[in-house]
Protein backbone atom coordinates (compact mmCIF):
# COMPACT_ATOMS: atom_id res chain seq x y z
CA UNK A 1 0.00 0.00 0.00
CA UNK A 2 2.81 2.38 0.88
CA UNK A 3 4.43 1.67 -2.49
CA UNK A 4 1.24 2.81 -4.21
CA UNK A 5 1.07 5.90 -1.99
CA UNK A 6 4.58 7.03 -2.74
CA UNK A 7 4.38 6.17 -6.45
CA UNK A 8 1.34 8.39 -6.85
CA UNK A 9 2.90 11.22 -4.87
CA UNK A 10 6.35 11.28 -6.44
CA UNK A 11 6.56 11.09 -10.21
CA UNK A 12 9.89 12.90 -10.29
CA UNK A 13 13.43 12.53 -11.55
CA UNK A 14 16.60 12.47 -9.48
CA UNK A 15 17.62 15.65 -11.27
CA UNK A 16 15.09 18.32 -10.46
CA UNK A 17 14.66 21.74 -11.99
CA UNK A 18 14.05 25.06 -10.32
CA UNK A 19 14.02 28.31 -12.24
CA UNK A 20 17.14 28.58 -14.46
CA UNK A 21 19.15 26.34 -12.15
CA UNK A 22 18.92 22.56 -12.08
CA UNK A 23 19.33 20.79 -8.75
CA UNK A 24 19.92 17.24 -7.62
CA UNK A 25 18.50 15.89 -4.34
CA UNK A 26 20.32 12.78 -3.18
CA UNK A 27 19.37 10.74 -0.10
CA UNK A 28 22.14 10.04 2.40
CA UNK A 29 21.05 6.96 4.29
CA UNK A 30 21.92 5.37 7.60
CA UNK A 31 22.32 1.64 8.25
CA UNK A 32 18.66 1.33 9.29
CA UNK A 33 17.34 2.87 6.06
CA UNK A 34 17.00 1.50 2.54
CA UNK A 35 16.77 3.35 -0.77
CA UNK A 36 14.89 2.07 -3.81
CA UNK A 37 14.78 3.71 -7.24
CA UNK A 38 11.78 3.91 -9.53
CA UNK A 39 12.67 5.31 -12.95
CA UNK A 40 15.46 7.36 -11.40
CA UNK A 41 13.44 8.63 -8.46
CA UNK A 42 14.84 7.58 -5.05
CA UNK A 43 12.56 6.54 -2.20
CA UNK A 44 13.99 6.10 1.30
CA UNK A 45 12.30 3.61 3.66
CA UNK A 46 12.65 3.84 7.44
CA UNK A 47 10.82 1.32 9.63
CA UNK A 48 10.56 1.26 13.41
CA UNK A 49 8.42 -0.49 16.02
CA UNK A 50 5.27 1.61 15.71
CA UNK A 51 5.51 2.99 12.20
CA UNK A 52 7.19 3.01 8.81
CA UNK A 53 7.92 6.14 6.77
CA UNK A 54 8.82 6.65 3.12
CA UNK A 55 10.23 9.91 1.73
CA UNK A 56 10.91 10.83 -1.90
CA UNK A 57 12.38 14.18 -3.04
CA UNK A 58 9.98 15.66 -5.58
CA UNK A 59 11.52 18.93 -6.74
CA UNK A 60 13.16 22.25 -6.07
CA UNK A 61 10.32 24.46 -7.30
CA UNK A 62 10.68 27.54 -9.50
CA UNK A 63 10.58 29.77 -6.42
CA UNK A 64 13.19 27.67 -4.61
CA UNK A 65 10.81 25.80 -2.33
CA UNK A 66 11.74 22.25 -1.44
CA UNK A 67 9.10 19.60 -2.11
CA UNK A 68 9.06 16.08 -0.71
CA UNK A 69 6.53 13.25 -0.89
CA UNK A 70 5.97 11.60 2.48
CA UNK A 71 3.94 8.50 3.32
CA UNK A 72 3.36 6.90 6.72
CA UNK A 73 2.22 3.38 7.68
CA UNK A 74 0.72 2.88 11.14
CA UNK A 75 2.12 -0.21 12.92
CA UNK A 76 0.64 0.76 16.28
CA UNK A 77 -2.51 -0.78 17.73
CA UNK A 78 -4.42 2.50 17.85
CA UNK A 79 -5.29 5.18 15.26
CA UNK A 80 -2.81 8.04 14.99
CA UNK A 81 -3.00 11.48 13.40
CA UNK A 82 -0.37 12.35 10.81
CA UNK A 83 0.24 15.75 9.22
CA UNK A 84 2.65 18.63 8.70
CA UNK A 85 2.76 19.12 12.47
CA UNK A 86 4.74 15.86 12.64
CA UNK A 87 7.41 17.12 10.25
CA UNK A 88 10.38 19.44 10.68
CA UNK A 89 13.22 20.40 8.35
CA UNK A 90 16.61 21.91 9.08
CA UNK A 91 20.01 22.36 7.53
CA UNK A 92 22.94 20.22 8.64
CA UNK A 93 24.09 23.27 10.61
CA UNK A 94 20.86 23.24 12.63
CA UNK A 95 19.09 26.15 10.93
CA UNK A 96 15.33 25.56 10.86
CA UNK A 97 13.56 25.65 7.48
CA UNK A 98 9.87 26.49 7.51
CA UNK A 99 7.47 23.73 6.49
CA UNK A 100 4.22 25.19 5.14
CA UNK A 101 0.72 24.04 5.97
CA UNK A 102 -1.95 23.61 3.31
CA UNK A 103 -3.66 26.86 4.40
CA UNK A 104 -0.40 28.82 4.20
CA UNK A 105 0.20 27.59 0.66
CA UNK A 106 -3.36 28.57 -0.29
CA UNK A 107 -2.79 32.09 1.09
CA UNK A 108 0.48 32.36 -0.84
CA UNK A 109 -1.25 31.29 -4.04
CA UNK A 110 -4.04 33.82 -3.50
CA UNK A 111 -1.55 36.59 -2.74
CA UNK A 112 0.44 35.79 -5.88
CA UNK A 113 -2.76 35.80 -7.93
CA UNK A 114 -3.84 39.11 -6.38
CA UNK A 115 -0.65 40.87 -7.46
CA UNK A 116 -0.88 39.29 -10.90
CA UNK A 117 -4.46 40.60 -11.18
CA UNK A 118 -3.38 44.08 -10.10
CA UNK A 119 -0.59 44.07 -12.69
CA UNK A 120 -3.02 42.90 -15.36
CA UNK A 121 -5.56 45.55 -14.40
CA UNK A 122 -2.87 48.27 -14.49
CA UNK A 123 -1.74 47.07 -17.91
CA UNK A 124 -5.36 47.16 -19.04
CA UNK A 125 -5.70 50.71 -17.75
CA UNK A 126 -2.62 51.81 -19.65
CA UNK A 127 -3.93 50.12 -22.79
CA UNK A 128 -7.27 51.89 -22.38
CA UNK A 129 -5.48 55.21 -21.96
CA UNK A 130 -3.43 54.52 -25.09
CA UNK A 131 -6.59 53.60 -26.99
CA UNK A 132 -8.19 56.85 -25.89
CA UNK A 133 -5.14 58.81 -27.02
CA UNK A 134 -5.21 57.02 -30.37
CA UNK A 135 -8.68 58.43 -30.93
CA UNK A 136 -7.11 61.86 -31.46
CA UNK A 137 -6.12 62.66 -35.04
CA UNK A 138 -3.76 65.42 -36.12
CA UNK A 139 -4.23 66.84 -39.63
CA UNK A 140 -1.67 69.10 -41.34
CA UNK A 141 -2.81 71.04 -44.41
CA UNK A 142 -2.23 74.13 -46.54
CA UNK A 143 -4.87 76.77 -47.24
CA UNK A 144 -4.47 78.68 -50.51
CA UNK A 145 -6.13 82.10 -50.77
CA UNK A 146 -7.35 83.71 -54.02
CA UNK A 147 -4.59 86.25 -53.74
CA UNK A 148 -1.96 83.53 -53.84
CA UNK A 149 -1.20 83.36 -50.15
CA UNK A 150 -0.50 80.05 -48.45
CA UNK A 151 -1.40 79.38 -44.86
CA UNK A 152 -0.26 76.29 -43.01
CA UNK A 153 -2.53 74.96 -40.30
CA UNK A 154 -2.79 71.99 -37.98
CA UNK A 155 -6.11 70.55 -36.81
CA UNK A 156 -6.49 68.10 -33.89
CA UNK A 157 -9.74 66.13 -33.93
CA UNK A 158 -11.22 63.49 -31.64
CA UNK A 159 -13.06 60.36 -32.78
CA UNK A 160 -15.25 59.17 -29.87
CA UNK A 161 -16.21 55.97 -31.69
CA UNK A 162 -12.57 54.94 -32.01
CA UNK A 163 -12.03 55.74 -28.35
CA UNK A 164 -14.97 53.59 -27.29
CA UNK A 165 -13.90 50.64 -29.45
CA UNK A 166 -10.26 50.80 -28.36
CA UNK A 167 -11.07 51.26 -24.68
CA UNK A 168 -13.58 48.42 -24.75
CA UNK A 169 -11.06 46.10 -26.37
CA UNK A 170 -8.40 46.99 -23.81
CA UNK A 171 -10.83 46.54 -20.92
CA UNK A 172 -12.00 43.19 -22.29
CA UNK A 173 -8.41 42.00 -22.65
CA UNK A 174 -7.66 42.98 -19.06
CA UNK A 175 -10.80 41.22 -17.88
CA UNK A 176 -9.85 38.08 -19.78
CA UNK A 177 -6.39 38.18 -18.23
CA UNK A 178 -7.80 38.50 -14.71
CA UNK A 179 -10.24 35.67 -15.41
CA UNK A 180 -7.38 33.45 -16.60
CA UNK A 181 -5.43 34.24 -13.44
CA UNK A 182 -8.44 33.36 -11.30
CA UNK A 183 -8.91 30.07 -13.13
CA UNK A 184 -5.24 29.25 -12.61
CA UNK A 185 -5.60 30.03 -8.91
CA UNK A 186 -8.68 27.81 -8.65
CA UNK A 187 -6.80 24.94 -10.26
CA UNK A 188 -3.76 25.52 -8.04
CA UNK A 189 -5.82 25.40 -4.87
CA UNK A 190 -7.72 22.34 -6.09
CA UNK A 191 -4.44 20.55 -6.76
CA UNK A 192 -3.11 21.59 -3.36
CA UNK A 193 -6.09 19.89 -1.78
CA UNK A 194 -5.23 16.67 -3.59
CA UNK A 195 -1.47 16.70 -3.10
CA UNK A 196 -0.33 18.66 -0.02
CA UNK A 197 -0.21 16.71 3.23
CA UNK A 198 -3.07 17.56 5.57
CA UNK A 199 -3.69 16.10 9.01
CA UNK A 200 -5.42 12.74 8.70
CA UNK A 201 -6.10 9.91 11.15
CA UNK A 202 -4.36 6.71 10.07
CA UNK A 203 -5.89 3.50 11.38
CA UNK A 204 -3.71 0.54 12.40
CA UNK A 205 -2.41 -1.27 9.33
CA UNK A 206 -3.25 1.66 7.05
CA UNK A 207 -1.10 4.25 5.24
CA UNK A 208 -1.51 7.86 4.18
CA UNK A 209 0.70 10.50 2.61
CA UNK A 210 1.04 13.75 0.73
CA UNK A 211 3.51 16.34 -0.45
CA UNK A 212 5.43 18.46 2.03
CA UNK A 213 6.52 21.94 0.90
CA UNK A 214 9.30 23.81 2.71
CA UNK A 215 10.87 27.22 2.34
CA UNK A 216 13.81 27.81 0.03
CA UNK A 217 17.40 27.51 1.24
CA UNK A 218 19.18 30.76 2.03
CA UNK A 219 22.63 31.41 0.64
CA UNK A 220 24.34 30.33 -2.56
CA UNK A 221 26.79 27.78 -1.21
CA UNK A 222 26.24 24.25 -2.51
CA UNK A 223 26.14 21.34 -1.88
CA UNK A 224 23.85 21.71 1.13
CA UNK A 225 22.55 18.98 3.41
CA UNK A 226 19.05 19.12 4.89
CA UNK A 227 17.47 16.81 7.45
CA UNK A 228 13.77 16.04 7.27
CA UNK A 229 12.57 14.62 10.59
CA UNK A 230 9.21 12.93 11.15
CA UNK A 231 8.17 12.59 14.79
CA UNK A 232 5.26 10.17 14.99
CA UNK A 233 3.89 7.48 17.30
CA UNK A 234 6.55 8.40 19.85
CA UNK A 235 9.39 7.71 17.42
CA UNK A 236 11.72 9.87 15.32
CA UNK A 237 12.49 9.22 11.66
CA UNK A 238 15.31 11.48 10.36
CA UNK A 239 15.99 11.59 6.61
CA UNK A 240 19.05 13.36 5.22
CA UNK A 241 19.32 14.75 1.69
CA UNK A 242 22.14 16.49 -0.16
CA UNK A 243 21.04 19.28 -2.48
CA UNK A 244 23.48 20.38 -5.15
CA UNK A 245 23.48 22.51 -8.28
CA UNK A 246 23.83 20.52 -11.46
CA UNK A 247 24.21 23.58 -13.68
Amino acid sequence: MMKNQIALLAAASVVLSGCATTYSMTPITSASQTVRYDRGSPTTDFEKEFGAIQVTPVQVADDGKLVFAVAAFNKAETPSNFGVENISLETAEGEAIRVFTHDELVRQAKNKAMWASIATAMAGGLAAYAANQNAYRTTNANLYTPSGGVYHYTARTYDPAAAVVGTAAATAAAGAGIYAIQRTLDNTIANLGDRVLQTTTIDPGEAFGGQVVANELEGANYPRDVILTITWNGEEFPFRFRIDKVK
